[in-house]
């Protein structure tokens, strides 16, 4: 509860921790698991020529696609990727490497890939600074923010800072106030923003005031590491208030996109996103994981197992001809993003409980990337609530609205909060289909506690 109920707004608003005594702790919501969190605003700097944007453009694919990052998982959302330093050609041109890269087609993307391109533009200032010391946002934050309520979009790349603020890099205040905009706009959109930064000065792994390191909670860092090839990159996860900082991912710049290049070696965590390969063993995995379980057949993750899943696909016709070695790799990987999960299971004439192979959730293979326990639809036109953990279940009624009991920007147990999610007016999907589901409303929260 609230200490000043029905305080104007601008009174201090104060909350209670006695009061979350007996509540679920809000779980962590992410877009790429540890490295990108939701509702919050991430930097990506790197120097010069490294491929930050190639390297922002083919993230957004994979989260438009539901499809892990270098092996690393992500949560599937409608994305844009906004730039102002490449005209649309060079965008159609990376695009079709990307894709290619990972063994899909481009219209695979359907409509969750959105891109603009803002090259020409002279006007593409975030923030408006006056000299009375007023910030305004100025007409493209305006629209960014209108059309990702409209279209649905969860997902925001802003390419680059040198051209979206016009602000002193050196003015502390200045910066302080642009990073708070865009994480006012990972808030408003119930999704994540992540915007590019910079070539660091000699030294630094960013330009101008240290208030970019410190307003944001989460920053990545691009590099050639030194006296290696010209082709690997690595990305640091430089600082982030809600993962361990200092962990680093490789990849090789390999015919126009990144492929992972984990450990250098052949082992399956280079290969899950390496190849078209691998995903396409693990989509084989999964089929012939729903056709044993649609026959009431249990099948074993334990090697040791009569009925071992790899062993027993390997026979099965639909197999064509994968062999058990790639079936317990695309195992291993499913595993690990959590496609997949070992249930214990009693059947109705036998006393004695048993392990069984089973996939997570009704679209485990396809929209991975959400809990089991997350809901599937909502009345919302962009899919079930946005932002988190919300207070109350949407259930179609007419009080979506007024009656969420959330206020944006709200800190909830360290985790930031949104609205409940709905958007009034908040316009059609693209056409083509629909949007991917947005972040988890987990109805179980008391709206009091947060209001």
């Amino acid at each position: 509860m609230s200490i000043f109920e029905g305080a104007a707004p601008d009174k201090l608003k104060m909350h209670l921790a006695s009061d979350w005594h007996d509540k679920p702790t809000p779980e962590r919501i992410w877009i790429v698991q540890d490295w990108i969190p939701a509702l919050r605003a991430t930097l990506l700097t790197g120097d010069g020529g490294t491929g930050k944007s190639l390297l922002a453009q083919q993230l957004a694919t994979c989260i438009a696609l539901g499809r892990p990052f270098m092996g690393i998982q992500t949560r599937q959302q409608r994305a844009l990727y906004l730039t102002c330093e490449d005209d649309l050609a060079e965008l159609h041109r990376r695009q079709k490497f990307i894709c290619a890269s990972m063994g899909v087609p481009l219209s695979a993307l359907g409509d969750n890939l959105l891109v603009s391109s803002r090259i020409g533009e002279t006007d593409n200032a975030l923030l408006r600074y006056g000299y009375d010391g007023i910030v305004d946002d100025g007409a493209l934050l305006t629209s960014i923010r209108e059309q990702a309520a409209k279209q649905c979009i969860f997902f925001v790349v802003l390419d680059n800072i040198s051209h979206l603020f016009e602000g002193n890099e050196n003015d502390r205040h200045q910066v302080a106030t642009f990073c708070a905009a865009l994480d006012r706009l990972a808030m408003d959109i119930g999704g994540s923003v992540l915007f590019i930064g910079h070539p660091p000065k000699s030294g630094a792994q960013f330009s101008g005031s240290t208030a970019w390191e410190n307003q944001v909670r989460s920053r990545l860092f691009l590099e050639r590491p030194d006296n290696d090839s010209p082709d690997l990159r690595e990305l640091q996860r430089s600082k982030s208030n809600y993962a361990s900082a200092g962990d680093s991912m490789k990849m090789f710049w390999q015919n126009w996109a990144f492929v992972s290049g984990a450990d250098g070696g052949e082992n399956w965590f280079e290969a899950m996103n390496n190849t078209a390969a691998a995903t396409k063993d693990n989509t084989l995995f999964l089929q012939l994981l729903a056709i044993r379980e649609g026959q009431g057949r249990a099948i074993s993750g334990r090697n040791t197992a009569r009925n071992y899943a790899p062993r027993e696909f390997a026979k099965m016709p639909q197999a064509k001809g994968v062999k058990i070695d790639r079936f317990e790799r695309a195992m291993e990987r499913l595993f690990t993003t959590n496609q997949i999960e070992e249930v214990e299971t009693k059947s109705a004439t036998d006393r004695h409980a048993y392990r069984r192979l089973a996939a997570c959730g009704p679209d485990a293979g396809q929209l991975f990337n959400r809990p089991a326990n997350a809901p599937q639809t909502g009345s919302n036109p962009c899919g079930p609530a946005i932002a988190g953990q919300t207070a109350g279940q949407l259930n179609g009624s007419e009080k979506q609205v007024a009656e969420s009991g959330l206020e944006a920007g709200q800190n909830d147990a360290g985790q930031m909060r949104a609205s409940s999610g709905y958007r009034e007016g908040g316009g059609t999907p693209l056409k083509g289909g629909s949007p991917p589901p947005p972040l988890p409303d987990d109805s179980d929260l008391d709206d009091e506690v947060y209001s």
